[in-house]
């Protein structure tokens, strides 16, 4: 039977089939030819767009978390594309006009070569976090330390910084937190001063170092000079003023403690140290009955440009004069003995007596000390060596003729450990001698 279909329509299915057949053949090659493909991106940075807006206000914003990194990024597209592209291509930014109201940003990714070809390009985070606060600056006072120890024999001495204020900027929380500025510098094994560029640190209230990454500083780092100067061991002496009461004598005992102290400076100036002198006007004995015991700052008496190498050392030492009741010891002289010296030329003296203030002698006289019960026997057996100067007497005396009956003092040769009481006088007589 006659066929009267048109021709397109005779074997209508075989056609279909074919064009189906021809649309897989065609995908299929193509997909053999340039198949889909992906590259990964680790750890790209986030810009961020219109920051202004914050900035612009007096605010300062803080990322949070590390949004602003995101760890992976992937890319979707033809492996013809992915050949042709690399991590710099790929950019991702968040734009601050689109922040809501808790702080997150939308992340949008593009690529700068081939973006509209590419299939898709996904990060493993969507949003940038902020945090959005006033701007505070506060300025701080440098400390200064040191860490490590100088070699033996040596101290650290003054630390100066070239400047010492510290002016910071940033969010106000963090600016609040900071509790010091501190630069430290590492003195070990160290003989001479020191001169480095130390970092500048900020600390919070438990000592921990605070992050500067959202802070603005006047300055990061200071130059520090250090002094490292030697250690030398200094003695300590005492003067006094004064004596004790009548009938008691000093027992000879002087202690200080410390009786030395370990100074710190300059070695030209510990040079020309040989000791450390309490003045006679700081401790006063006049009229003491018992050992005395004081209390001194020896600080004033420093020489310049020196200082306690023990920083703990307040400077107070403790002196300690021994004063015992005296005993009297009397000696006796003869006159015979008292030597009459620098009589002048062409005279001759006699003594016709001498006084102690109570008793008057013509053949010997008696001088009394006092001393110490353990010093008494010394003192009798003492070589007083008594003397007359008679030159000296005749000084003053304005006449041509020396002779007459003068009155003088008999001088010793005063025992150690003793006092003469009262003075012991002479009466002399001068005569001119004869003319042969």
């Amino acid at each position: 039977m006659k066929n009267n279909k048109p021709h397109f329509f005779q074997n209508i299915g075989l056609r279909i089939l074919s064009l189906v057949l021809a649309v897989i053949l065609w995908v299929v090659v193509n997909n053999v030819n340039d198949p889909i493909g992906q590259m990964t991106i680790s750890n790209l940075t986030v810009r961020l767009l219109h920051t202004n807006e914050i900035t612009d206000d007096g605010k300062v914003y803080t990322v949070l978390d590390s949004t602003d990194v995101v760890p992976v990024v992937t890319v979707r597209a033809s492996r013809s594309i992915i050949d042709s592209l690399d991590s710099s291509n790929i950019v991702a930014t968040a734009d601050v006009e689109d922040m809501t109201d808790d702080g997150q940003i939308k992340i949008n990714y593009y690529s700068t070569k081939y973006d509209s070809e590419i299939a898709s390009i996904t990060g493993s985070i969507q949003y940038v976090k902020l945090s959005v606060e006033e701007r505070s600056t506060s300025s701080f006072v440098l400390k200064t330390t040191t860490s490590g120890d100088v070699a033996d024999g040596y101290q650290v001495g003054t630390i100066t910084p070239e400047q010492n204020q510290i002016r910071v900027s940033g969010p106000q929380s963090v600016v609040e937190s900071i509790e010091s500025a501190v630069a430290n510098v590492d003195v070990s094994g160290a003989t001479g001063n020191i001169s480095t560029y130390s970092d500048i640190r900020l600390l919070d209230a438990d000592g921990n170092q605070v992050d500067t990454t959202n802070l603005t500083m006047n300055i990061t780092s200071v130059k520090i000079s250090v002094a490292v100067n030697p250690i030398s061991s200094v003695p300590i002496i005492a003067q006094y003023t004064g004596s004790p009461a009548a009938g008691y004598m000093l027992s000879g005992v002087l202690t200080i403690d410390p009786d030395t102290v370990e100074l710190s400076g300059k070695s030209t100036v510990l040079s020309t140290v040989q000791s450390i002198v309490i003045p006679a006007g700081v401790i006063d004995i006049s009229g003491r009955t018992e050992t005395f015991t004081t209390t001194v700052d020896i600080t004033p008496y420093l020489p310049d440009g020196t200082s306690f190498a023990d920083a703990d050392f307040d400077g107070n030492v403790t002196v300690t004069i021994g004063i015992e009741a005296g005993e009297n010891v009397q000696v006796s002289e003869n006159l015979s003995d008292i030597t009459l010296a620098n009589v002048p030329e062409g005279y001759e003296a006699q003594i016709l007596s001498a006084s102690d203030g109570t008793s008057t002698g013509t053949q010997s006289v008696t001088f009394t000390f006092s001393t110490l019960s353990s010093d008494a026997a010394s003192v009798q057996a003492a070589e007083l060596n008594p003397t007359v100067d008679v030159g000296a007497l005749l000084e003053n005396v304005n006449s041509s003729d020396y002779s007459g009956i003068y009155t003088a003092t008999v001088d010793i040769a005063e025992p150690d450990n003793a006092t003469l009481l009262g003075t012991v006088t002479a009466r002399i007589q001068i005569t001119k001698k004869d003319a042969e």
